[in-house]
Formats: C-alpha cells, structure tokens, sequence
C-alpha cells in the first residue's frame, strides 16, 4: 500500500452517487463531499448544479453520457483506489472540483490519461510536480462576487464547447467563428471575462466562499437560453431590420444586419423567440414624469409590464440619455445622421459666358489686356524718332491687343523696331491658348451643366428655402428638441414651433415629405441609402439625394435590461463575429451597391470647373519670358543705336529675301 508523503492522512475514496444516462460520449463530474448536487443548499451547489443542466444542453454531433462521481475523505474507504482508477480511463473527459488541493492531486494522477481534463481551483493550489501541460485548471478563487458566477459558467460551457464538441452551426458561421480563433486557455479567457488586469490577476488568493448566501441571478445566465424562449423587439429600420410582408402587408419574415446576429446566436445556443412590437412604433423617448416610451420603456418594464422584453433588437444608436436606463451589448456598427435632400439643381446659366474662367483668372486677363497696349505705345514713342516713323496711338494697340484676344484682329503693327513686334507675337501664341481654353470650357459647361446641391451640411439648412422633419422617438428627436446652444438648437427651435420643422411619426413618411415637397428629412445615413436606391428603382429618375456632410455620429447597438445576464455572452459572441468578418459581409448584402445611379451629392457635382492661374501657367510663363525679352531688345535698340540699326538691316535683308523666294504668278 503506497502512502503519499504529503499527506497527513489517509485519502479513501468511493463511489457514493452514481447518475448516468445511456449516451455515446462519456464525461465525468468528480467532486468531494463539500458539494451537494442532490439537494444543493449553497449558492456553490446551486451554481455547479445548473452547470451540470446546461452542459447536458450542449448540441454536440454526438450524444453525451455525463457521470457524477462524488468521492469522500475516509480512512476505511482507502481500498477503493484502485477501483477509481479503472472508472476514470473509461471517460472521454473529465471535470474535476475538489476542495482539498492534495485529493485534487491525487485524482489528477489517477486521471492524467484521460483527457480532456479541467480542474476547478476554488483556492489556491500548487501546480503538482508532475503535470501534463494539456490539463486545465480554472482559477475560480480569482474573481470576486460579482463575476464569480457567470464568469465561472461562461469558460466552463466554453471549455465543453471547444474540447468536447462543436455547435451545429452552419459552415459559414463555424468556419468564421471557431476556425479563426487563437488556441483556448482558460486562465486567459476567465481573466478577460472577469475584465482583470494581470496585477489584479495575481493578487487575487481569496478562496471561493461555501456560505448561503443567495444565488446571483446570473449563476443562470446559461439557462437563460438554452432551449428557453425570448422576447425581443425592434422596428423596421432598413437594412438594419427588414420586415418583409404579403400581399396583404402582413408581416411574414424578417431579415438585415441586426437579424442575422439574432439568427446566428439562435443557431449558436438553441433558443427561441418571440418579437413584440411597440404599441407606439417609437423606438422610445423621455417622458416628463421619468419614463420611457417605445422599445426602451418595454426594455426597462415600466407600463410594460405584460411586454417586457429580454433584447431590443432596436436598431438602437447608443446615447447617454439612454445608457442611464438600459444596458447596452458590444457596438457591432458605426453610423451617423445625415440629410436627405431634393435632387441637386442645375446652376443658372445666365452668366455662363464667365464661368471657363475664375476669378482670379479674368482679373489677370483684364490688367494684360490694359497693360500690354501701354507698353507696346511706351515702345513706339520712344523708338519713332530713332527710325524716323508715324508713332501709332495707343487706341491702335488697344485694338490689336483685344482683337488678337478675341480672334478678329484687323489691326497690324507698325514695322518699327524688332522689340514690339516680339512682344506682338507672344501675345498672339498666349492669346490662342486662352481662346481655346475659354471655349472648350464654356461648351461644356452649355452641354454638361454642373449639379450644386441644395444644401452642403446641417449649418445650410436653417438658411435654404427647405423645411426640415424628424421621426418621432429616435435619437435625434432629444438631440434636437433638448438643446440649447448651436445649431441643433435651431433645428429644435423649429421642430417645437412647427414653422419651419415637424416631427413625424415612420420613416416612410421622411421620405414622402422631401419626395413631394421642399423638405429635409434628417435620420440616420445607414437608412436613408437604401431609401434613395429604392426610390430611383421605382421612378426611373433621381428624385433624392444625401447632403455631403454627416454630423453625430453614433455606435449601434442590442438594448438589453440593466444587470441583464444574457449581456456577457451577446458581447462575447458579436465581438467574435465582427473579428470574423461577417459584419462586413452582412453589409455587402443588405446595403444598395456603392456605384449607384443616386446617392451622396458629391455624385452629382461632376460640372466642369472653372480654370484657376494654375490651369493656364503655360500661357502665362511664354507671355512672361517674351514680354522679359522683349524688354531687353527695346532697351537694346533704345540706347545702343549701332547694334539696333544692324539688326534692323539684317532684318530687312532677310525679309527681302523671303520675298525674293515666293513664286510669282
């Protein structure tokens, strides 16, 4: 008989309660006395017992056999060692939660072949001597009261879920979510739950209390789906929530983003679902006495108490106001609000003729077309007396330099001196590049005529001829309506007054009142997208159109119960398939394609654009460098009267011959 030396006394172990059921997969439940799964008094009890009720629940591909052994502390008992030892290899997988760390030891050994293993710490234990690395032991002692529970259950449903089985998910769902993650540990995964920094982690050696107190309520959060029916509620929100209808308008099935994480979950832990609709069709709002209407005062059951739901599916953008009354899951979506618009209108065409060129462009055109007629006069006067010639009047180079502009020049410069004439035939190549610029820009502005939109932004619109409207219990009604400084201010100011701003009651009638009349529907951009496809499909034209800019912007989320125990695994999962990628993939097949015919403003301001300086620095550069040149030769022929008068003789000599060489008839 082998005593082990750091015992102090006999370990005896026997089998005292034995509970099977006929499956194909075998597990065991090892625990001592300290547990008491038959009639469980202790929140510990009750905690390991609907452990135990949920694993049961677990779809696997193969049924499950799950055996609880109790084992006990008896010097009498101590031949039964070799009796255990040849139960615990008959198991695929065993969990192990004893109190004694020497009898957890013992069991460990006696078990070390059979694996999977997960070791339930309720205090600290040294790690034995001889370990198998593949073993894992859950530090319960580590967290505190308030996530002791449903931490607890979360990594031991998880630990089943990755080691013993896998969920029946479809395959796009289990290659995305089980495929991608990195290897499971529990320690790390408890730590993350329990949201624990590793020095909190550490210092943590409190062992797990056995007292009476009562059982948190999410010790059962498992529960609370598997196999179980939940209410939820939402509002069709396209594409987020689509509800899609008969021929009648009856309700038949729903689809988009928020439901295809709905379905996933349902697939993911086998629940039910019942939807219940707002009687108000108000996602909710404040009321003057303190409670809330629509989806969050069913969310927090206040006059509700017949409809109380466990999820709002919402869409719900996620708002301080709100966050005070009702517990939000993971944001899974980012979205913002934006301004849905008439169709932007043609600029008006009766200054056309200015358009080709900016500003700044037609005021260096006029100071050419002043300057360049001076200084060609300031030229011939001072060269007039030197070559003995008619100095011409300055209305003559107004003429040639305007006319060579314009393309009908009938004037000709004076042959006198070379300098002028230079500065004639740069002016005359500039002249044609700002021609042919002018008119290929101004047919397309005649032929293709620039879209501006009625307004850019929220600032333009309290100052555009558009009155403005809002849905009635979304986010922005509070945002507006609340206000008190700015231009969100102004929009409330006018939806209270009705003069300029009304709240309506569905988004359906947001896009009737910008359809029909002069008006701004301000929602979400996330809903207003699909509007605007849906929209020009039915009417063959493009009748709508999305302001550039976007202001608040928002997180959406599920609206769940303060102190909810489904939150911990709607965050756990939709974290799982945002990294996975399905929200991308979701948004590919709810949202309108991005090339579409109408859309965002900026479609539409594809005019031609005005030329800028920049645009024609080529024409500019040639008529500065001649203009310089010329400069130089004037004051060449000014004050060297040798070197001019050569040049000039040479000039007449080469005209002469070009004379001499043209054929006579």
């Amino acid at each position: 008989m082998h005593r082990p030396s750091s015992f102090t006394t006999w370990i005896c172990i026997a089998f005292c309660r034995v509970m099977v059921e006929t499956y194909s997969l075998r597990l065991g439940f090892i625990h001592d006395e300290r547990l008491d799964l038959v009639q469980p008094t202790s929140p510990l009890d009750k905690w390991m017992s609907s452990v135990l009720d949920d694993a049961l629940g677990i779809q696997c591909p193969t049924s499950l056999n799950f055996t609880t052994l109790e084992i006990l502390s008896d010097e009498s008992m101590i031949n039964t060692n070799h009796h255990l030892l040849g139960g615990v290899r008959e198991f695929d997988g065993i969990v192990l939660a004893v109190n004694r760390c020497q009898v957890g030891d013992v069991i460990e050994s006696l078990a070390s072949s059979v694996l999977p293993l997960l070791r339930l710490y309720f205090s600290p234990c040294p790690t034995p001597a001889i370990s198998d690395f593949k073993i894992e032991r859950l530090e319960l002692y580590r967290l505190n009261a308030t996530n002791q529970y449903s931490c607890g259950s979360f990594i031991i449903y998880k630990w089943l879920e990755e080691n013993i089985c896998s969920l029946t998910v479809d395959k796009l769902t289990k290659r995305l979510l089980l495929d991608q993650t990195t290897p499971f540990s529990v320690s790390k995964e408890l730590q993350e739950c329990a949201q624990l920094n590793d020095h909190e982690w550490n210092r943590s050696s409190d062992p797990v209390s056995f007292d009476h107190k009562g059982l948190p309520e999410s010790a059962n959060w498992h529960r609370q789906l598997n196999g179980k029916k939940l209410r939820l509620t939402l509002l069709e929100d396209s594409p987020l929530v689509i509800l899609e209808r008969d021929s009648n308008r009856t309700v038949t099935g729903y689809k988009g983003y928020c439901y295809e994480i709905i379905r996933a979950l349902q697939n993911l832990y086998n629940f039910t679902y019942e939807l219940k609709l707002p009687e108000d069709n108000t996602f909710g709002k404040e009321m003057p006495n303190g409670s809330w209407s629509g989806m969050i005062g069913m969310i927090i059951d206040q006059f509700y108490s017949t409809q109380k739901v466990d999820i709002g599916v919402g869409p719900f953008s996620v708002t301080h106001s709100r966050s005070k009354v009702v517990a939000f899951s993971t944001a899974f979506f980012a979205d913002s609000a934006a301004i849905l618009i008439p169709p932007p209108a043609e600029e008006n065409r009766l200054l056309a003729c200015t358009k080709p060129f900016h500003v700044e462009t037609w005021i260096a055109l006029i100071a050419l077309v002043t300057i360049l007629p001076v200084i060609l006069w300031i030229y011939f006067k001072c060269l007039c007396t030197r070559y003995n010639a008619k100095c011409p009047v300055l209305m003559k180079n107004q003429f040639f330099i305007l006319g060579v502009l314009i393309g009908q020049s009938g004037q000709k410069l004076p042959s006198i001196g070379f300098s002028p004439r230079l500065l004639g035939i740069v002016w005359c190549l500039s002249a044609v590049v700002f021609a042919s610029a002018y008119v290929g820009i101004l047919i397309s502005f005649l032929r293709f005529p620039k879209l501006s939109p009625i307004i850019d932004r929220l600032e333009d619109l309290p100052g555009s001829h558009l009155q403005w409207v809002v849905q009635r219990g979304t986010a922005l009604d509070p945002l507006f309506i609340e206000a008190t400084n700015g231009i969100y201010k102004t929009i409330g100011e006018g939806l209270l007054s009705k003069r300029r701003g009304t709240l309506i009651d569905t988004h359906f009638d947001g896009i009737l009142s910008v359809v029909n009349g002069n008006c701004a529907y301000i929602a979400y951009k996330s809903s207003l997208e699909p509007a605007v496809d849906e929209d020009v499909r039915q009417s063959g034209t493009c009748r709508l159109g999305i302001a550039k800019q976007g202001f608040f912007e928002v997180n959406v989320a599920f609206a769940l119960p303060n102190n909810s125990p489904l939150k911990l695994l709607l965050d756990k999962k939709i974290l799982q398939m945002m990294e996975a990628g399905l929200g991308i993939y979701w948004k590919k097949v709810y949202w309108p394609p991005s090339g579409s015919k109408c859309g965002d403003v900026r479609q539409f301001d594809t005019g031609p654009k005005s030329l800028r300086l920049s645009d024609l620095q080529g024409a500019f550069l040639i008529l500065t460098v001649g203009s310089g040149l010329a400069f130089f030769i004037f004051l060449v022929e000014k004050f060297f009267t040798q070197p001019c008068r050569f040049l000039f003789n040479v000039l007449r000599y080469l005209r002469g011959k070009a004379v001499d060489l043209v054929p006579k008839n």
